[in-house]
């Protein structure tokens, strides 16, 4: 999706130029559809003098506006989420279902590490042999 600084319209997809105002994005297009600077006056690979109009080129400041309002926006949702979190885990019923699930895992890790070396291997073959079946 491209937006146009010429005519303000946005085209879907990643088009060459506007479909609105006719304006290329930040090169000049020769009638083959040769991509050149957009300071170029001759096309670089066909020689053509007839080169499109690019859209006019965006103020320093505005692309560092525009970039300092994605971060700002971007940390306000990071934000947003933590506390979010943090508000869930604040629950007993929250705490305690991941003290038990981290008890279960942990009882899992011991049963696993007591296992003998020949019992792990063959669970292990098994169950790649298991997912072997289910991705054909």
């Amino acid at each position: 999706m491209k937006f146009c600084y010429q005519c303000g319209h946005v085209t879907a997809g990643k088009p060459l130029f506007c479909t609105f105002c006719g304006r290329t994005f930040d090169v000049k297009l020769c009638p083959r559809l040769h991509a050149n600077p957009r300071f170029a006056d001759v096309c670089s690979q066909c020689g053509s003098r007839e080169l499109s109009r690019p859209q006019p080129k965006v103020a320093l400041w505005w692309r560092v506006l525009a970039f300092l309002l994605q971060i700002a926006l971007g940390s306000f949702l990071v934000f947003l989420t933590l506390e979010f979190v943090a508000g869930i885990l604040k629950t007993e019923f929250v705490q305690n279902a991941i003290v038990v699930l981290g008890l279960l895992l942990m009882a899992l890790w011991a049963v696993w590490i007591v296992l003998p070396e020949w019992l792990r291997k063959l669970l292990h073959r098994l169950l790649r042999r298991k997912e072997e079946r289910h991705e054909r």
